[in-house]
């Protein structure tokens, strides 16, 4: 008898792998004398809309109100746990584990609009990111905050990390910072998307071209490279490696296609120095970010 593979869903900004998503209609929220209140209609991806998600702002937990237990109440909810995952961790079940994926429901459907306007308006969006090993208290996301322009040169993420650090009042010990790359949150001073043997191989290639050209101090364009990428660019100061024949690359500005058939990868190098790097999406009308290292 053939196996069947249960089918998953990652949420990217709660860390949770699960069977499905769950997505969240008519968001409210109130401020209260002890704190916030809340409440959202659940909404399953195959159910529709099955019951409300709510807290009452007053310390207290948050809450599960089904509509109908027959189709889908707390024992359904006890299941999606018992079969979910997150940050790599098996999610707490019971009561403690209930209220912690209500939460994250919601916390997954704001950071998703946040996203959305992210993108719209060419922002950049930065968190504060406790793990579950690194305290007792993990695994903690912090709210996102907004910069009004992409920050796509990596020289640049250092000092506004040390900048965000020295703001921060009551940052946990070991916790971090990360940014939004366009599809999954990594760290903001991540290590280089390149190997050093990499970085090696396309600097030996530039010192090889401008040897080789006939006029290495001028623009070259679609120039063959090392590992499907072509130059773009003055192989002696800046140049930009693209992984097809186009050498636009808007890496200022998010795509916003609705459709997006192929993305392509490239590189920003200046003076032996790897400034950005990514993927663009690969149509001639758009070549705007899809994802940035």
């Amino acid at each position: 008898m053939p196996t069947i593979i249960e089918s998953r869903v990652r949420w990217p900004h709660t860390g949770i792998d699960a069977p499905y998503a769950f997505t969240i209609n008519g968001f409210n929220e109130l401020e209260t004398g002890r704190g916030v209140a809340y409440s959202a209609e659940l909404v399953h991806p195959e159910l529709g809309v099955v019951g409300r998600i709510a807290n009452e702002g007053r310390s207290g937990p948050t809450t599960f109100h089904s509509y109908d237990h027959t189709r889908f109440g707390d024992r359904q909810l006890e299941q999606f746990l018992q079969r979910s995952l997150q940050d790599g961790e098996p999610m707490d079940t019971g009561f403690t584990g209930m209220e912690t994926v209500l939460d994250e429901i919601i916390n997954e459907s704001e950071t998703a609009q946040l996203v959305a306007e992210m993108r719209a308006k060419n922002q950049f969006l930065v968190r504060a990111y406790l793990s579950r090993k690194a305290a007792s208290g993990g695994p903690y996301r912090g709210a996102p905050l907004i910069w009004d322009r992409i920050i796509a040169h990596r020289a640049d993420r250092e000092p506004l990390a040390a900048r965000l650090t020295a703001d921060a009042r009551g940052l946990d010990e070991g916790a971090s910072w990360q940014m939004f790359n366009g599809e999954e949150w990594v760290p903001l001073t991540g290590t280089s998307p390149l190997t050093p043997h990499q970085v090696t191989d396309r600097l030996r290639q530039v010192d090889r071209l401008a040897a080789e050209l006939d006029s290495p101090d001028i623009h070259n364009i679609d120039v063959p490279f090392v590992e499907g990428l072509n130059l773009f660019g003055t192989p002696t100061a800046g140049f930009t490696l693209v992984g097809d024949h186009v050498g636009a690359v808007e890496s200022t500005k998010w795509c916003t296609c609705r459709r997006r058939q192929k993305v392509v990868a490239f590189e920003r190098w200046n003076r032996g120095s790897l400034e950005e790097s990514g993927t663009v999406h690969a149509a001639t009308r758009c070549r705007r970010l899809v994802r940035l290292d």
